[in-house]
């Protein structure tokens, strides 16, 4: 088996010794309940005989890339912004998520901690860990592939969170310009992050349906809107073309973003590729696999829906 495991760097590891040394109690205690997760698991994956690669998602150079994308299981170590950046990478392999501070660390889609990881690993090694196929987000800008594996969402917005975002938003035969704070797209797992803050709706993980919401939208006198926030259709795509010069692009948080200039056009689908999550609790069970191991397609195609307004 080729296992990689993706590793946090806690807050206190990123910082000077000089401002180390001023670091509070829940950081360092975060710090050492960290190293002892990091410590458990690679004992335990020593003890199964299970050979690793150590890597640090949010500085992952080509060969730490190349290296997630043909495991056949990611361990990610830390909380949910480890899991994230790691999961942009993975291919067909399993990817589980461990906790290593619950105390202090957000931790979402992890389906266990230190403790459990040994019984946990034991059952992905014997088969018996099915994953739940999570629907990722592709993101074509100007007609090439610029993300395939977003597993949250995407904000749409100007460089400067005080400035408007203008651009045109599409779906199906309808069309509008907008001018607000920003648009949200985002995946089924990415329902219950910023977009459900937003006024957005929870929808079950094994979905694979996209949704997305305006924020603070102006109204113009005299004009109506009706692209201000749904659930698409399924295989329904969004587009959005920038209708400023200074616009950006925001994959799954601030670390991983491009340029999104006046004229730029963004065509948002759900990627081919699903990430098979294993452990993660899911509230509602989904129907047997179909074609590339996503559910089979119900019989009768749901039908569309304009979103809850109601806050989340």
């Amino acid at each position: 088996m080729r296992c990689v495991l993706a590793l946090k760097r806690t807050a206190l590891a990123a910082v000077s010794a000089s401002l180390a040394r001023r670091a509070t109690r829940r950081m360092r205690l975060a710090h050492d309940e960290h190293r002892r997760s990091l410590a458990d698991v690679r004992a335990a994956l020593r003890a199964a005989g299970v050979r690793f690669r150590e890597v640090y998602p949010h500085r992952l150079g080509p060969a730490g890339r190349r290296a997630i994308a043909q495991a056949d299981l990611v361990v990610s170590l830390g909380g949910d912004g480890t899991l994230l950046a790691a999961s942009h990478h993975v291919g067909q392999g399993l990817m589980l998520g461990v906790n290593s501070a619950p105390r202090d660390s957000v931790g979402h889609f992890c389906g266990t901690d230190r403790r459990g990881f040994p019984e946990v690993l034991a059952r992905i090694l014997e088969g018996r860990a099915g994953p739940t196929l999570l629907a990722r987000l592709e993101v074509v800008v100007d007609g090439r592939v610029w993300q395939s594996h977003v597993l949250n969402d995407v904000l749409v917005c100007h460089e400067s969170p005080a400035a408007t975002t203008r651009y045109e938003v599409a779906t199906g035969s309808r069309r509008e310009v907008h001018r607000s704070s920003g648009l949200w797209i985002a995946t089924p797992s990415g329902s219950t992050a910023a977009i459900r803050s937003s006024g957005g709706r929870v929808l079950p993980p094994r979905s694979r349906r996209l949704q997305y919401r305006v924020r603070e939208l102006y109204r113009e006198p005299g004009r109506s809107y009706r692209l201000t926030g749904s659930v698409l259709p399924e295989g329904r795509a969004l587009t959005v073309v920038s209708r400023m010069p200074e616009g950006r692009l925001y994959a799954d948080g601030a670390r991983v973003w491009r340029r999104f200039t006046f004229g730029s056009r963004a065509v948002f689908r759900v990627a081919a590729e699903p990430l098979r999550l294993v452990g993660a609790a899911t509230p509602r069970a989904g129907p047997a696999p179909g074609p590339r191991g996503w559910p089979a397609a119900p019989a009768r195609p749901p039908r569309p829906e304009r979103g809850d307004r109601r806050k989340g």
